[in-house]
């Protein structure tokens, strides 16, 4: 019995490692696609690769990554990280196969970290486990982050933007030349709705319908606010009305609707900290309540 156990572990094992050379085959020998340098994520990862120089020496190991498994990643897949990169403003320039990419590295990575410590510390390898879960998901948990983030801050600096495009309205501009004022004029020219406005221009340049490059902005940026700034224009433009007064009705609507927003979530506030505040005061009550305890049970 114990042998056949063993002829079948053997079988098992051999499996495995035919199934994993196989795998390592076909990636070794898959051919390694040049550097994509064209369009809106191609001048990203060229910027990213000169700033950042972590990324840069990783990128060259994910790049010959994704031309491998990028036949392998689903269409639906592909669909919903283009969605997450496209709202996170394109970061570093990554494609849905680069995520991909990134998660089997992160994954790897905290796969041989995990066993090490396992190793080390002579335990089990469930820590290994559930290292190379979060290692996994990492990546795609910082993407979502970073998108979640950024639509956001646009959310937030929208009203004051709104308002700048206004006066240049009022002062006799069109609606391309106010938004060309408010990018001209700009603190920072990094900020994510500066970054938008720029691309809304840069798509009016390209010969597109102001229709379909404010379509495109929402797209990028889908939060309540930038869809009622696109009603806006889109409802003034087919009525004929002025639309300096839509956007400064839109305006103060979406600086009460911040308001509301923040209030709800101050309102919230007590609730949340409800836990912890209990939590915290049964830990100092029982600080306080055992020397007592154990000072009774000594004397009994």
């Amino acid at each position: 019995m114990s042998a056949s156990l063993s002829g079948l572990a053997l079988l098992v094992y051999g499996t495995v490692a035919v199934c994993l050379a196989l795998l390592v085959y076909a990636l070794l020998s898959a051919p390694s696609m040049p550097a994509e340098r064209l369009g809106l994520r191609g001048y990203k990862r060229t910027q990213a690769l000169r700033e950042n120089g972590s990324f840069a020496q990783i990128e060259p190991a994910m790049r010959w990554l994704s031309t491998r498994i990028g036949g392998l990643v689903s269409p639906e897949l592909q669909k919903t990280l283009n969605r997450q990169i496209t709202q996170a403003g394109d970061v570093l320039g990554l494609h849905p196969a680069d995520v991909v990419s990134l998660s089997l590295m992160s994954g790897a990575f905290t796969l041989l970290w995990g066993v090490a410590y396992c190793q080390i510390s002579q335990r089990g390898y469930l820590f290994a486990a559930i290292a190379v879960c979060v290692g996994a998901v990492a990546p795609y948990w910082q993407l979502s982050s970073y998108a979640q983030k950024r639509v956001q801050t646009i959310q937030r600096t929208l009203p004051s933007v709104v308002d700048l495009m206004v006066l240049g309205l009022g002062a006799g501009l069109d609606f391309t030349a106010a938004v060309r004022q408010v990018i001209e004029h700009a603190g920072r020219a990094d900020e994510p709705l500066i970054e938008e406005l720029r691309l809304l221009l840069q798509e009016l340049k390209l010969g597109r319908t102001r229709r379909q490059a404010l379509a495109q902005l929402v797209e990028r940026a889908p939060c309540e606010a930038v869809r009622d700034l696109v009603a806006s224009v889109v409802q003034s433009e087919e009525q004929g009305t002025p639309l300096a007064s839509v956007l400064a009705a839109q305006a103060t609507a979406s600086r009460q609707r911040r308001s509301v927003e923040a209030e709800e979530t101050a309102a919230k506030a007590g609730t949340s900290l409800a836990l912890p505040l209990s939590m915290l005061f049964i830990a100092v009550l029982m600080l306080i309540v055992s020397p007592m305890v154990l000072s009774l049970a000594k004397r009994f």
